[in-house]
């Protein structure tokens, strides 16, 4: 079983969340591949789980999602540029951190996510314009898994333990005003439990693999949101020496919280390691959830050494960007 050292950080950068957020940096939003993670994310492919170096590593991110003119008004409270704005137009605000130990192959970790959407204009049977639906997500994950890799395969399951605060606001808009509707945090039900996630890899020939990630095996309804199974699938070049290209696509749609809506991600990357020191990472993510596709693109900086793992980054997005912070030394 090989252990490889992989990159930690301490990162700015940003991205979005729906239930596949980027803890501990490793996943799209940072310019990386959710098939082919680093193996610290809890919501990565658990196959890769033998890839960090022996440590203990922290993570915070936080930030917001969504079209420009969507966030400017709820940022607002504008009602009439609600109104103008088509169905189903978002606006998420994440923060989570965590801590995770790997060892060997061996994952735990405990992460902390805190979620409030906006969905403008739903579809809830109501005629009237500017409507609104505000919906809380808090979620508190313990993870356990093992992963590993021999003769060209690797495996991997990691066991969830979750516990679920979820709250939700009427679907007609509040009175206008300076308020900004992402900082709604009430919640009333509480939910706890066991889920399952998988993983695997192949080396199909030298430098050419392929990954696949099966996520929330044992589903789950949070009020009108159905988690059911997620596939995902891709594939992973070697160019030379010093440069690796992902590309990897949610297989079929599914809903995640908090949106009672189904989606599809692709996302797409492409890893520079022009020295054992310095790591660039370049992404892309096409993200389709109700009305228009929302594309966004990402960029890393990372710095190594025996000991540390350092890097910065930054997304090409919408206002107030997703950032994230993570560290561990060695």
């Amino acid at each position: 079983m090989a252990t490889i050292r992989a990159m930690l950080l301490l990162v700015l950068a940003s991205g979005s969340a729906f239930a596949q957020t980027s803890l501990f940096n490793d996943g799209p939003a940072f310019g990386g591949s959710r098939v082919f993670s680093e193996g610290l994310n809890p919501l990565g492919n658990a196959a890769r789980f033998d890839r960090p170096a022996t440590g203990t590593y922290l993570s915070w991110t936080q930030g917001d999602a969504g079209g420009k003119e969507t966030l400017e008004a709820l940022k607002t409270g504008d009602l009439a540029a609600l109104g103008g704005l088509a169905d189903n137009s978002w606006g998420l605000r994440t923060r989570a951190y965590g801590i995770s130990y790997a060892d060997k192959g061996v994952h735990s970790s405990y992460t902390h996510e805190e979620m409030t959407a906006a969905l403008v204009n739903p579809n809830l049977g109501a005629p009237a314009p500017n409507t609104l639906a505000l919906r809380r997500a808090v979620v508190d994950r313990t993870c356990v898994g093992a992963g590993s890799f021999d003769r060209g395969s690797g495996y991997g399951i990691v066991m969830r333990i979750e516990r679920w605060r979820m709250g939700s606001q009427g679907a007609q808009a509040p009175t206008p005003g300076s308020q900004d509707y992402l900082a709604f945090t009430g919640t009333q039900t509480t939910t706890t439990l066991v889920t399952f996630d998988l993983g695997y890899t192949l080396e199909i020939a030298q430098g050419i693999r392929f990954g696949a990630t099966a996520d929330r095996l044992l589903a789950r309804h949070f009020g009108d949101v159905y988690e059911g199974p997620l596939f995902r699938a891709g594939f992973q070049v070697d160019l030379g020496s010093i440069a690796q290209l992902s590309v990897d696509s949610d297989i079929n749609r599914a809903m995640r919280m908090p949106f009672p809506i189904r989606q599809r991600v692709t996302t797409a990357s492409l890893r520079l390691m022009p020295s054992p020191i310095l790591t660039l990472a370049f992404g892309a993510e096409r993200r389709s959830l109700g009305g228009e596709p929302l594309i966004r693109g990402g960029v890393s900086l990372f710095l190594n050494s025996p000991t540390w793992r350092l890097g910065a980054g930054f997304q090409f997005s919408q206002e107030r960007p997703m950032m994230g912070l993570a560290f561990s030394g060695f």
